[in-house]
């Protein structure tokens, strides 16, 4: 039996990697979903996909840090299915900046600051407007385990901004839980999320410090984006109905908290 029949889902960063694996998951559990993404080129095979599995799909390509742009999303993913159930806050990532806080630029800061944080700030905001009104909803924010600890391979101003999207899901839960909208945060850990990270664990691998991550994580492996897509699942389904305001760690023990 599906866990979402009906429901409708708009996953922001959805084209490829973890969003694409999430789209996926929630349509196979039902949902009708949108698919969204800044890179215009990777949302029609998305589409195509979840057409293919029986649910309905549209895509829209937009950029989650313009207010404009987002409210213009939002508004049509209800005008064009009657609703919105779950809102996947996805979009962001450390978008090929440097990693040593001394060599990151402001313009660095506010392009990752604004693709994670304020984008997840837009997106609830808009669809907190629908969800009141249907009192109920289910909101999964991404944020990564350089939001909960200090962590050597990822970058100041990411981990910043996605510390900052563990406070914002803390609060809106508190606001909105009378509303009948629960709000909750994934933290993914090392995940094998496409070429980009692919390239990069085979340059690991030849210099040896693949096998010294792997020993810091204690299933001894790198996750995949269907890890992450089956907790998101689980927090939009009736079986997570009393969790919210809460993170989980998705990082096969390579932080434990």
């Amino acid at each position: 039996m599906m866990r979402l029949t009906d429901k409708v889902a708009l996953v922001t960063g959805s084209g490829k990697g973890i969003g694409r694996a999430i789209a996926v998951a929630l349509a196979r559990e039902g949902c009708n979903v949108v698919i969204n993404d800044i890179d215009v080129e990777s949302i029609g095979s998305g589409v195509e996909e979840i057409k293919g599995m029986g649910r309905r799909s549209i895509s829209i390509a937009a950029d989650v840090s313009n207010q404009q742009g987002v409210t213009v999303m939002v508004d049509r993913c209800v005008q064009t299915f009657g609703r919105i159930d779950i809102l996947v806050n996805n979009a962001g990532g450390a978008l090929g900046t440097p990693g040593k806080i001394g060599d990151v630029t402001e313009a660095h800061w506010d392009l990752v600051v604004d693709s994670n944080l304020k984008g997840t700030f837009l997106c609830t905001q808009a669809a907190l407007k629908y969800m009141k009104e249907q009192k109920s909803g289910s909101i999964v924010n991404i944020s990564s385990v350089a939001g909960r600890v200090g962590e050597l391979y990822s970058r100041a101003h990411y981990s910043a901004a996605k510390a900052g999207i563990l406070g914002l899901t803390r609060h809106v839960a508190k606001e909105v839980g009378p509303y009948g909208i629960r709000i909750n945060s994934i933290c993914p850990g090392h995940i094998m999320s496409g070429p980009r990270v692919e390239k990069r664990w085979q340059e690991m691998r030849e210099t040896g410090k693949a096998d010294a991550m792997l020993e810091q994580i204690a299933l001894r492996r790198i996750g995949t984006p269907e890890d992450v897509a089956g907790v998101v699942v689980f927090l939009c389904s009736d079986e997570a109905s009393y969790i919210t305001g809460a993170t989980i760690d998705v990082n096969g023990g390579f932080v434990t908290l």
